[in-house]
């Protein structure tokens, strides 16, 4: 979960005193550990100062790997700035400790992107890294137990590809300003997303295409941010007209806020047409049948799958079998084709 936190050179070991429990020094030299385990790379960036990690940190020097931090240890303030004058621009964590490092950083995400003395493409690794962890856990809970590796690799290469689109400044700024004040609305983007791309990923080969809309059930409901959160906790019912109108403008605000990024076509019709149906019954348009893309009617059916399955304060959550029952029982809503491909990649679970 999310916390809502306040606003290739010679990479020798450092000296000078890091934390540890009661501020342990610990200068003397540590081991070098040969190289005989996984590891990957992350920015010296993402060590918050005076916080304590629950990996171990270490530096690379030739072929071997020398320990910079051990689990638990609390770091001095003036750590960034001594690997830094060292020059060194990557730290490596053991592959075992991948989970405490990805919830380190989903607890840390809005410190670290509200951080302008970080750069900018720092800020939006940090994102898409927080966005491929968040995307493995729904998928791990979304999707069938045997669908396989391979699909996700596909879905984290393209929640990567979408960082040529997101590193901006002005970008950072809508990220971190979602995820602030929408953090359900953010993961449940999340969700939309997984589940958009496992369909079609069956059908599409279009990488750039996929990229686009990925980004568009991502942040399909980022319009919300723009109204009273209150409209959204109460039933339809008991709105009034003006309310309602109110509500069923989200997608259009949504293609305001994004409309400054460089994003695809096809993303903001994403937002734009999220809420549409193939009878004409939706929002904010009413469009129906062939004027929807094929790739908006995927959307909004993961839409309200996704909807269904996670619940909200107003609607129970239902089970796969239950959401997809409620979604087949309204026929002209949804495109039948695109229902039968949902059924066709939750089936291996046999969840219809």
């Amino acid at each position: 979960m999310i916390c809502n936190a306040p606003r290739g050179r010679d990479d020798s070991a450092p000296q000078g005193n890091m934390h540890m429990e009661n501020s342990a020094s610990v200068d003397e030299a540590k081991p070098v550990r040969k190289k005989r385990f996984g590891v990957f790379k992350i920015s010296p960036f993402m060590v918050i100062p005076s916080r304590r990690v629950g990996f171990a940190l270490f530096l690379k020097q030739g072929e071997t790997y020398v320990l910079y931090a051990e689990k638990g240890v609390l770091l001095a303030d003036i750590h960034k700035s001594r690997l830094t004058r060292l020059g060194v621009d990557h730290l490596y964590v053991k592959v075992e400790d991948y989970a405490a490092y990805t919830s380190y950083l989903q607890e840390n995400l809005l410190q670290l992107l509200y951080d302008e003395d970080i750069p900018v493409a720092e800020r939006a690794r940090v994102w898409n890294d927080a966005a491929v962890s968040l995307a493995r856990e729904a998928f791990t809970r979304d999707l069938p137990k045997r669908t396989g590796k391979r699909e996700f690799l596909k879905i984290k290469k393209l929640v990567n590809s979408s960082l040529k689109f997101l590193a901006r400044a002005d970008a950072i700024r809508e990220l971190t300003r979602f995820i602030a004040e929408g953090e359900e609305v953010f993961l449940h983007g999340i969700g939309v997303m997984v589940m958009t791309l496992s369909v079609m990923n069956t059908y599409v080969k279009d990488e750039d295409l996929l990229v686009a809309v990925g980004m568009g059930a991502m942040f399909h409901d980022i319009g919300k941010l723009e109204l009273p959160e209150t409209l959204f906790f109460r039933h339809r019912e008991s709105l009034n007209k003006e309310e309602r109108e109110l509500v069923e403008s989200h997608p259009a605000l949504g293609v305001g806020v994004c409309s400054s990024l460089p994003l695809p076509q096809e993303t903001l019709q994403c937002i734009l047409f999220h809420h549409e149906r193939m009878d004409g019954s939706g929002y904010p348009s009413g469009a129906h049948g062939e004027m929807l893309p094929s790739y908006v009617k995927v959307l909004s059916l993961c839409n309200e799958y996704d909807n269904l399955i996670r619940g909200t304060s107003l609607v129970k959550k239902l089970t796969p079998f239950e959401a997809l029952t409620r979604i087949k029982s309204r026929k002209t809503a949804h495109d039948p084709e695109m229902l039968t491909m949902l059924i066709s990649v939750l089936s291996k679970a046999k969840l219809t």
